[in-house]
């Protein structure tokens, strides 16, 4: 009695070989390029824009504290005009908020603010480092948005001075330089997306 040949049971397979290695290939290639994009950026954001924000806020501080002290300067040697007037004077001319108190912290002028409002203003940290014969140093928040303010105060003949400078500016050009970081990020990640299809093709068998 004969045998009837069998013949093999045909099974299509899940996936083609070629179109499963292609996929692993593009998965690799896209997943490092990621890999490399989040390194580069995080590391500039945390590193880089760190760097760039102390060395410009150390810049900002010299320059308000020379500043300062020339208000301090011209509060001791000007007798022939109100503080008040010299006050809104210095104001305007470092662009930032001046602040003059006496002895015990009292606040005599200010180019921004009425004086009534500011009753315990003399008690702020750097009036009293000012107050003791120091420079005085702040940066706090102020205002609805608590934008930081650096304040610099330096002793004066019977008192102390202060200017307030804002660095919203600052703020805000990190803010920008992050925006174009994460557009950067975007575009490089479409590119990275495109190289790892293309390679993918290149690098898979046919």
């Amino acid at each position: 009695m004969g045998t009837e040949a069998q013949s093999p049971a045909l099974v299509a397979p899940a996936w083609p070989p070629q179109r499963g290695t292609r996929r692993r290939t593009f998965i690799i290639l896209f997943g490092s390029f990621l890999c490399m994009i989040a390194a580069a950026a995080f590391s500039t954001i945390y590193a880089t824009e760190n760097f760039w924000r102390k060395a410009f806020n150390e810049e900002i501080t010299r320059d308000l504290t020379q500043k300062a002290q020339m208000f301090a300067t011209r509060m001791n040697s000007d007798r022939n005009t109100k503080i008040a007037d010299i006050t809104a004077q210095v104001g305007q001319q470092a662009g930032a908020r001046a602040t003059v108190v006496d002895g015990n912290g009292k606040v005599l002028a200010d180019s921004q603010m009425a004086v009534a409002a500011l009753e315990k203003e003399g008690e702020r940290p750097e009036f009293a480092t000012a107050l003791r014969g120091e420079t005085g140093i702040e940066t706090r928040g102020r205002g609805t948005f608590a934008l930081p303010v650096l304040y610099v105060a330096v002793p004066v003949s019977g008192g102390a001075v202060r200017l307030g400078y804002s660095l919203a500016d600052v703020e805000n050009a990190s803010a920008t330089a992050r925006r174009n970081l994460w557009l950067g990020c975007l575009v490089a990640s479409f590119a990275a997306l495109i190289i790892s299809v293309l390679a993918a093709r290149m690098l898979s068998p046919q």
